[in-house]
């Protein structure tokens, strides 16, 4: 086995040579053992067309990560009586509702926090649109549960959405205001922003990138716009609707400090920042999870979800940590407390797993064993994935069956459909050929058999080839509806919009 110095000394190799196995433009990774920082810095480049480097100080979009911070902030609350984690919801936003009656009356914070609602993430519901923060938890009453209340592990944005809501309401603060209060400040975290605009103007920041989507492949590398949400206004105080389940701008140096409160059970230097008792509350698993969120491996067991993490048991010794990824940008937060041993690792590709491979190579070398050629594995692993996807869409569509034909003149499928909780779809006709245009996307459809079409482009983060299936009404014949697998998970039903 190699020594710390050995180890550090080959990493910088490691690292550069998995960025181009991966086609990714830069990595950062900050690791901390013991209470000292024993890597900070950056790999490749955060600016491929001005060629310049990254470093442990490059601000990167950390997504999904930010949940462990409204589980935190729920935390502080909970630990000055301002709530508590097992009271039903309705004691502190009566007006908000879920379509589930179950849920709607029993549903607490702590099922909230740890994914187990029954709500799929309806994801379509709110990317790319223009709603409110208020206005996403008031749409929650229009979507369906996918599995029965409290009986299923769904990761659900909303959940967290409706979490930082709720303190908004009880603190008389934005999420935004409550992050920098309770969190950033104390732990000093300076560099940290919730705004993309603040991020945008600091000279050491990340530029997003993405790999060919169109083609569903992953080669090449486009640089593509922030995901900013038309809402979003700094000046105003106001940030993207999404903001408790994903909106946190970063570097590998501020998270090595916030992981590092948790490693010190919930202490910041001097600071108390989250009770003992409550740290470990947050850490702790409260549903159990059937299938890997990433790359199926052997060393790892007992998957579960805690309040804004995942935990499993990876080679024996617990793993606690949390993915991210939003248009352009994938992050990594994670800790070992059996060996006071916290690894970050963020970069500005979407949907790339590298720095989850180089996470995993770091802990391989504190756990004296073997690399586990994370690098290599993971690159296969997502080939794999991508080269079965033709297959997969299957699914989705069911065998086409050939020689049919639209039955109804193509001019009568256009118009716009709507449905509660989501952006209208507007579906005309353009050179012979229905184009759809939601989410401030516009794609071609092209038929597949009998009222069925499908994309030619991605919808979202939805690869092309899904359907959109057609409906006549009953009485008189007329195109009446559309319906699309906006909702993928087991048990979600087609969501359906109705022409107006």
């Amino acid at each position: 086995m190699k020594t710390d110095d050995q180890f550090w000394a080959d990493f910088p190799e490691t690292a550069e040579e998995a960025l181009k196995i991966w086609d990714a433009p830069s990595v950062g990774i900050g690791v901390i053992k013991d209470g000292d920082v024993v890597f900070c810095g950056g790999f490749g480049l955060r600016n491929v067309e001005e060629q310049i480097k990254a470093d442990g100080n490059t601000l990167y979009q950390i997504g999904s990560c930010s949940k462990s911070f409204t589980a935190a902030l729920v935390g502080i609350f909970a630990d000055r009586g301002l709530v508590d984690l097992d009271t039903p919801i309705r004691s502190y936003v009566p007006d908000v509702e879920l379509k589930d009656p179950l849920a709607n009356r029993e549903c607490t914070l702590r099922d909230l926090l740890c994914h187990r609602t029954g709500l799929p993430r309806h994801e379509y519901s709110w990317y790319g649109t223009a709603f409110t923060r208020e206005e996403m938890v008031e749409h929650m009453r229009y979507f369906e549960p996918s599995q029965p209340f409290r009986q299923t592990f769904q990761y659900c944005n909303y959940g967290y959405i409706l979490a930082g809501y709720i303190l908004e309401r009880i603190s008389g603060k934005t999420w935004e205001q409550l992050v920098q209060e309770y969190l950033f400040d104390p732990i000093q975290m300076n560099r940290s922003t919730c705004y993309i605009k603040t991020m945008e103007e600091d000279a050491n920041h990340a530029e997003p990138y993405e790999h060919d989507r169109v083609r569903n492949d992953q080669t090449g590398m486009n640089r593509i716009p922030f995901f900013v949400s038309p809402v979003e206004d700094r000046e105003k105080g106001i940030g993207t609707p999404l903001g408790p389940a994903g909106s946190i701008d970063s570097d590998a140096a501020d998270m090595l400090k916030y992981v590092q409160m948790f490693l010190d059970k919930g202490k910041a230097g001097d600071r108390q920042i989250l009770s003992e008792e409550m740290t470990a509350e947050l850490i702790k698993g409260q549903i159990m999870r059937n299938n890997p969120l990433d790359l199926p491996n052997p060393e790892t067991e007992m998957m579960t979800y805690a309040c804004g993490w995942f935990t499993e048991f990876f080679r024996g010794h617990k793993l606690i940590h949390h993915g991210g990824n939003i248009n352009g940008f994938s992050g990594f937060t994670s800790f070992m407390p059996e060996l006071n041993l916290g690894v970050v690792a963020y970069t500005n590709m979407d949907s790339c797993f590298v720095h989850y491979a180089l996470a995993r190579t770091v802990y391989d070398h504190y756990l004296g064993v073997e690399d586990g050629d994370w690098v290599n594995r993971y690159h296969a692993f997502v080939k794999e994935s991508h080269e079965k996807l033709p297959e997969a869409l299957k699914a989705f569509t069911g065998d086409r069956v050939p020689y049919t034909a639209p039955s109804h003149p193509i001019e009568e499928y256009t118009g716009t459909y709507r449905r509660d909780g989501y952006s209208e779809m507007v579906i005309r006709l353009e050179e012979g050929k229905l184009v759809m245009d939601f989410l401030g996307e516009v794609n071609v459809l092209d038929h597949f058999h009998y009222d069925t079409f499908v994309t030619t482009g991605i919808v979202g983060e939805l690869p092309k080839g899904m359907p959109v299936h057609f409906s006549a009404a009953f009485v008189g014949g007329k195109i009446e509806t559309l319906r699309m697998p906006l909702v993928t998970e087991a048990g979600g039903e087609l969501v359906c919009f109705k022409k107006v």
